[in-house]
């Protein structure tokens, strides 16, 4: 996703793996619930096709929420949001069209706590405002169509009844959904606030004493190359063509080390943890134009943790992996593999939440495993 939408499972998306399952159970009591009442009342629908039509788009609508809430699948989308509805929707539509004229009571139809289950199910991966706005229009619909029934109805009630009852588990069950993904949302986004805060505060204390260890690894370099230098020369109190050109080589090795440290990217520090020296990690980052710096703190955080997740793990084959960024002046792709000594079901597993992060900061992570090898492709924009 270019843009991070406040929804639970962007902002907290290892956190939202466990809601799954519960996601899954909502929308498949919303099929065994219209199954349940289509079976209870089949003595008043006139036509049995359009009743096996209805429960089967009520099922494909059941079965995208199970699909896209899937980890490998994340984020859930809005367009996975809007099948999910059109196909609920036309459940409802095909139910309606299956009782027409021989519906005697609107209390046994399934669609208002099938198309409320459905919502609430999306409840951790769709914005409050999108699943309010959502279950408001579904209720109006619904309640559009149990209008058009009243007039078949068994009853002598005042048609708003019928219509407050078809609307009203849809509204309830919706807001009920939104409520609690905002509340999640709001909580999250002050926690994250407190966590900034408190990072930026601890910075500031760290500061000094980073600048402090920095010199004090300047002064060890010193101290181990340029100091016996000179201590040499004063003993020997002359200066000879070998001393001018062991000069030269300290300071070119001096000035190229320090280079180097300067001209590291935060990527090359993680991946130097790898056990590779200064050069050889040069080698296994291709990054020509520091495209890692374009990187959101998310996404540096979200692959920083991938990346020591690879290192830590005791199938991965030190000095495999490798990094490449490339990409335009707005947009970067990036390439990274890494050897492994297990199967790739294994890795998949040991890795999985790592992924279910990276697909929520990073548009279109592409995760491949063959022949030992993991290849994640990715892409970002500049900040």
């Amino acid at each position: 996703m270019s843009t991070l939408e406040r929804t639970r499972q962007q902002l907290d998306p290892v956190g939202t793996l466990g809601s799954r399952r519960v996601a899954v159970a909502l929308a498949g009591g919303a099929f065994l619930y219209g199954l349940a009442m289509t079976i209870r009342s089949f003595g008043q629908v006139s036509n049995p096709m359009l009743a096996v039509l209805a429960l089967a788009w009520l099922a494909a609508a059941a079965i995208t929420v199970a699909i896209a809430s899937s980890p490998s699948r994340a984020p859930f989308t809005r367009s996975s949001h809007t099948v999910v509805q059109l196909l609920a929707l036309g459940s409802v539509a095909l139910s309606a069209a299956s009782q027409w004229g021989t519906n005697r009571y609107i209390q046994d139809d399934f669609g208002a706590v099938a198309l409320g289950l459905l919502i609430l199910s999306m409840g951790v991966y769709r914005p409050a405002t999108e699943l309010a706005t959502v279950g408001a229009l579904a209720a109006i619909f619904v309640g559009f169509v149990t209008l058009l029934q009243v007039p078949g109805l068994e009853s002598s009630t005042p048609p708003v009844s019928f219509v407050l009852v078809g609307m009203t588990p849809i509204l309830a069950l919706a807001f009920g959904a939104a409520s609690y993904s905002g509340g999640l949302v709001y909580s999250l986004e002050r926690w994250n606030e407190r966590v900034r805060r408190s990072v930026a505060r601890r910075t500031d204390r760290m500061r000094d004493g980073i600048a402090e260890s920095v010199r004090q690894d300047r002064v060890m370099i010193l101290g181990r190359d340029v100091l016996p230098f000179f201590n040499s020369l004063l003993e020997r109190d002359t200066i000879g063509p070998d001393d001018r050109a062991r000069a030269r080589d300290i300071a070119e090795s001096i000035r190229a080390l320090m280079v180097a440290e300067a001209d590291r990217t935060w990527l090359e520090v993680v991946a130097g943890d790898d056990g590779l020296a200064v050069s050889d990690v040069k080698g296994s980052i291709l990054d020509v134009d520091g495209r890692a710096s374009w990187m959101s703190i998310d996404q540096r955080t979200a692959l920083r943790a991938l990346i020591v997740a690879l290192l830590d793990e005791p199938s991965f084959l030190p000095g495999s992996m490798t990094i490449t960024l490339v990409g335009s002046p707005t947009t970067s792709r990036g390439v990274m593999t890494a050897a492994f000594d297990r199967e790739a079901h294994d890795i998949r597993t040991a890795l999985a939440p790592y992924f279910a992060v990276l697909r929520v900061v990073f548009v279109g992570l592409v995760v491949d495993y063959q022949n030992s090898t993991l290849t994640l492709r990715f892409s970002y924009e500049q900040r």
